[in-house]
């Protein structure tokens, strides 16, 4: 194989996983009723563009299952076959193993045989293609899915003029001119002139230019769409012209033609609207105008991206560095240089935000994928649930995207196994017998906030108690607040179902989430009330590269505190700092009494003004813990910073989530809070065990 059509793959298989998280959430939308006719329309073309490039690369298993899954998607958009919770359930799967047929195409990985077989005998009967040969190896099909009464009429045959001149671009651009060609003819039947008009003399001849253009009449019973996705594939690199007959008048489809999957009787598919009759076609719009042009787009290699990353870092940090340098300068005299300074700096600011914002991804990427998720465990704990998305469009960076799947699987399958109760149950406390699952981002300042929330039982205290206590984890006579009761749940192995099942039972699964969140630079946060439900919160970084953060000093060493966890800064007076014992000091702040923690004995750093009234204290909220007030000798200002990893260059580090270099050259820890509040409520335990083993 050449590096060419090596390219052209990896490009296919990139595209391949937009299409399939477009595909998945086009079923889920299907399955909620939302925008019927688009999710259609979206998923048809979703199967559709993965069958044209896995029949050009000779991906032949894949193209026949793309083949059988578009026919079927045919069907339901001529309103042919019905939509109900077992075609629903035949879309799930075809999507399933369109992405595990992906995968084996491009890394060899065999598709399970029987999942395949299954689900492509499913979609070719319900698709009424009982012509082809049965898929290798199968006997009898599934039984949820009965033959169909009859295969729908042949569509007639039109025919559409079509005048192709490729750009300049094209062949620069990897495409090849006879690929479209042959996607065209496989359409139906065409007739094919090549115009050499423009063909220079040798003088004039460039070999990165195709001067060819091609006159195709073709033939064929496929819809205008099908055409229609083949002209927008080179949209920006070639002129295309289609002609094509006036529209016929819609004919109702003959009787005994229809192909319906069986229903179920739990749910009825929503009606559909009649479309709208079309406007008769005028002579001069003989020509039909395509779609709108989809936003151009470049496909660049992470690395790249990383390194466009390190160099906007190093220019924040010689701009803080030339800020220090002219700071002790007349602001008088040196007018102009401070003016420049200023618009240097906005104009880093915004080649910062521009590159974080390169390489942030929506979210549907990774929300989309849910769906499936939420439909096995329906089956597996026989609970009847259902799914919102919202704010899916919401964009964080690519390294956060990729992470995110497994803490939040982890988040779903608890919600549904121990928050949603049975159907029984929900009938009897008065509630609707469907569970809900709502499942929200949305951009707060330089922080995603991910919601996951159930209308379920809520979190069982005083059970969640009596486990700890059983395990040692929580001394018999401690009090603990509903929120440190609530933070018990993330504790590794902790897991209050009595025995296990497929689903959990094992005590792995909420300490993972904390873990992958902490690391990621994030805050996790649980709020919960009996018989009303409970909520879940990621609060995520923008970026992991950038940080906006307070410079802090303690003993002449600087700290960073992340803006996002601050909420506010102070000198105390006496009266507001009580002594609980020689190791412990609160903070009267507001009406709560908070916990003063000096990073100076937390770090042991010798050196620091030890009396908190003489110190500035910085009030945090860690997600998922208590306030915090740390203790440090004074604070520098905010600053943005390039966040390097500890643990890559040294080791992970309990409280510091990373390191960075300062204007004037210095380096800098950057603390972590919740690490911190975490640390303080062991220490808090330990205190506690001691005092009551001592008396």
């Amino acid at each position: 194989m050449n590096s060419e059509e090596e390219n052209l793959k990896r490009i296919f298989f990139l595209e391949c996983d937009e299409l399939l998280a477009s595909a998945e959430q086009s079923v889920e939308s299907l399955r909620n009723d939302s925008a019927p006719e688009e999710a259609i329309n979206a998923l048809f073309r979703s199967v559709h563009s993965i069958k044209g490039g896995a029949g050009a690369f000779g991906m032949d298993r894949l193209a026949k299952f793309a083949h059988a899954f578009e026919s079927f998607m045919d069907l339901v958009r001529k309103a042919r076959a019905e939509l109900n919770e077992t075609s629903l359930d035949l879309l799930f799967d075809g999507v399933d193993v369109l992405r595990l047929l992906v995968e084996e195409s491009q890394h060899g990985t065999p598709a399970p045989l029987v999942r395949y077989e299954a689900a492509l005998i499913g979609l070719r009967r319900a698709a009424g293609l009982d012509d082809e040969p049965e898929a290798e190896g199968a006997a009898e099909p599934p039984p949820s899915f009965e033959p169909m009464a009859e295969a729908p009429a042949a569509a007639p045959t039109r025919q559409y003029k079509i005048r192709f001149a490729p750009g300049p671009r094209m062949l620069t651009a990897g495409v090849d001119p006879l690929r479209i060609l042959r996607a065209v003819k496989a359409l139906g039947t065409a007739e094919v002139e090549v115009d050499v008009s423009r063909i220079p003399d040798l003088a004039g001849f460039d070999p990165a230019a195709c001067t060819l253009s091609w006159a195709v009449t073709l033939d064929t019973s496929a819809p205008r769409s099908e055409l229609d996705d083949i002209c927008e594939m080179i949209d920006d690199l070639a002129k295309v012209e289609i002609e094509a007959p006036a529209e016929p008048e819609p004919q109702p489809p003959a009787a005994g033609k229809t192909v319906t999957v069986p229903s179920v009787p739990a749910r009825s598919p929503a009606p559909k609207q009649p479309p709208a009759a079309a406007p008769p076609a005028s002579p001069a719009a003989s020509t039909q105008t395509r779609r709108e042009k989809p936003m151009a787009t470049v496909r660049v290699d992470v690395p790249k991206l990383e390194r466009l990353g390190n160099m906007v870092g190093e220019l924040i940090i010689t701009q803080a560095f030339l800020a220090r340098q002219a700071a002790g300068l007349d602001t008088d005299e040196h007018r102009n240089l401070f003016r420049a300074l200023d618009e240097m700096s906005q104009h880093i600011r915004d080649l910062a935000d521009a590159a974080t914002s390169i390489r942030a991804q929506p979210l549907k990427v990774v929300f989309s994928r849910f769906g499936a998720l939420v439909r096995d465990l329906e089956k597996a704990t026989s609970k009847r649930i259902r799914l919102e998305v919202h704010g899916d469009s919401t964009e964080i960076d690519k390294t956060v995207v990729e992470r995110l799947s497994e803490p939040l699987t982890h988040m779903i399958r608890n919600s549904i196994d121990h928050g949603i109760e049975s159907t029984e149950a929900r009938l009897a406390a008065g509630k609707d017998p469907v569970g809900h699952l709502r499942l929200s981002a949305e951009q707060r300042g330089s922080q995603v906030v991910i919601e996951l929330s159930d209308d379920g039982a809520g979190v069982n205290r005083e059970r969640v108690l009596k486990k700890a206590i059983e395990r040692g984890l929580v001394a018999p006579t401690a009090t603990l607040s509903d929120e440190e009761i609530d933070g018990l749940i993330f504790l590794p192995g902790f897991s209050t179902v009595e025995s296990v099942t497929s689903i959990s039972g094992r005590g792995v699964g909420m300490d993972a989430v904390r873990e992958t969140i902490t690391e990621m630079g994030g805050q996790v946060g649980l709020a919960s009330k009996p018989g009303r439900g409970t909520t879940f919160s990621l609060y995520l970084p923008l970026s992991l590269a950038i940080l906006d953060a307070m410079v802090t000093v303690v003993a002449r060493q600087y700290y960073l505190i992340p803006i996002g966890a601050i909420v506010e800064s102070l000198r105390p007076a006496p009266s507001s700092i009580v002594q609980m014992d020689p190791q412990s000091r609160m903070l009267a702040w507001r009406g709560s009494m908070i916990r003063i923690l000096s990073l100076a004995k937390e770090f042991s750093i010798a050196g620091a003004v030890e009396d908190p009234t003489q110190c500035i204290l910085v009030v945090v909220r860690p997600a998922g813990s208590e306030m915090l007030a740390l203790q440090v000798d004074d604070l520098i200002g905010q600053e943005p910073v390039v966040v390097k990893s500890l643990e890559k260059n040294y080791r992970k580090v309990p409280g510091l989530s990373g390191a960075t270099i300062l204007g004037d050259g210095r380096p800098a820890l950057i603390l972590d809070p919740p690490t911190l509040g975490s640390a303080l409520a062991r220490r808090r335990k330990h205190e506690t065990q001691a005092l009551t083993a001592a008396s």
